[in-house]
């Protein structure tokens, strides 16, 4: 399945009166001239469809193809006129949302974003392209500790088809080993697909982002402060920590292990374990664990030091 970026993209609302569902999963869609567009549906927006009819997804996926268009097409009707987004690829729907969902669409981010810094002394660090979820992430070469190599960086992101806010955080870019460090917080900017114009939205991201970096140079100072605080049992404490966060067996090995090669019997190397070892992850599920390892960095000692998560 394509990637929801570029191509020929398209949004369209209908109501549920308008819209039905064929034996073979696909959305066909009434024009007002007596004929009927058809689009397949990706996964996602097959489960979005089933949680705004309230159908299981689970029931509804084990059903055979005339049932599932008989049972759909029976919530379609019972809603008598709700109206949806669909959100377009191609020929494709790999979104179905609310009609008051307002698309900012990951281009318009991007460009929004190289307007906000295109004078300011930073670099793209990476940039993470998932099927539902982008990511920005954006070092500022000012804000520095040279000695132990941290940089203030900010993380843009956002979801296309209804699976995330725009969003605006704050981390710690650890040179030596490239960790990320994702910090979590109330000051972090997130905005849901909906109220705000797109002059609005950018408006709001330009002092989100001004206020991210200032965040995230305060982090350097309370990161470097880590190596003040004694953990009597590090891999102890990291076992712990990941069985209280469920994290897996293997994930937990890979955390130890990263603890071993760089072992720092303080809280700063606890922390740096975690997000040396999620570099090894998949890009959601590596900024899932740098989030986690940044609410480390904002416990208070007593509760880190009991792995009280």
């Amino acid at each position: 399945m394509g990637i929801f970026l570029g191509g020929t993209k398209w949004d369209r609302k209908a109501n549920s009166l308008e819209m039905r569902v064929s034996e073979d999963w696909t959305l066909t869609v009434a024009n007002g001239d007596g004929k009927r567009s058809h689009y397949p549906l990706w996964e996602l927006a097959t489960s979005q469809m089933c949680q705004r009819l309230s159908i299981p997804v689970d029931y509804y996926r084990r059903l055979p193809g005339e049932m599932k268009a008989m049972v759909a097409n029976y919530d379609l009707q019972r809603l008598n006129g709700n109206a949806y987004l669909l959100r377009g690829k191609g020929e494709w729907i790999p979104a179905l949302l609310s009609a008051e969902y307002v698309p900012y669409n990951n281009a318009q981010i991007a460009e929004t974003v190289q307007g906000l810094l295109k004078e300011a002394p930073v670099m793209v660090k990476a940039f993470v392209l998932e099927e539902t979820n982008v990511f920005l992430k954006i070092v500022s070469e000012e804000i520095v500790d040279v000695d132990s190599g941290l940089k203030a960086g900010i993380m843009i992101g956002n979801s296309e088809v209804g699976m995330g806010s725009v969003s605006v955080e704050p981390f710690v870019f650890r040179k030596a080993c490239t960790n990320d460090l994702v910090v979590t917080q109330e000051r972090i900017f997130r905005h849901a697909h909906i109220h705000l114009t797109v002059y609005e939205l950018n408006r709001r991201m330009a002092e989100a982002i001004s206020n991210a970096f200032e965040v995230a140079s305060s982090l350097l100072d309370a990161f470097l402060k880590t190596r003040e605080e004694p953990v009597p049992d590090p891999v102890e404490t990291i076992r712990k920590l990941a069985l209280g966060r469920k994290l897996s067996q293997k994930f937990t090995d890979e955390v130890v292990s990263s603890f071993q090669a760089e072992p720092e019997p303080n809280r700063f190397g606890v922390i740096n374990a975690f997000t040396s070892a999620a570099q090894k992850l998949a890009p959601l599920q590596r900024i899932e664990v740098e989030r986690f390892a940044g609410s480390l960095l904002e416990k208070d000692c007593s509760s880190f030091q009991t792995s009280k998560v």
